[in-house]
């Protein structure tokens, strides 16, 4: 039987429960699911930036252009926050249930 966990209002249910799948079936190491995380982060970040800087380079309007690329990373990396949030409550739920089995 699994046990219920009280979960933060920011994580989702289903990602959280997903993640756990992940993590107990597959035995997917931790580490390495934050390490992809942080790389295309940061791949994702440099890119918006990039594209933005350049195409202000180019002549641009800096007040549209600025705007939308600071958008665009603020709702991805919210996402990604309440993404690796979600992750790390599977990991904690995961390790409650496998303390409390043995």
């Amino acid at each position: 039987m699994t046990a219920q966990h009280s979960r933060p209002w920011y994580c989702r249910d289903g990602v959280v429960d997903e993640y756990k799948t992940t993590l107990q079936d597959d035995g997917e190491r931790l580490p390495m699911l934050k390490t992809l995380k942080i790389i295309r982060a940061i791949i994702v970040n440099v890119g918006v930036i990039g594209i933005g800087l350049y195409s202000i380079s180019r002549g641009g309007d800096p007040t549209v252009l600025g705007g939308l690329a600071l958008g665009v990373l603020g709702a991805y990396n919210g996402l990604e926050l309440s993404d690796y949030a979600a992750l790390l409550q599977a990991y904690k739920e995961v390790q409650v249930d496998s303390n409390d089995e043995e």
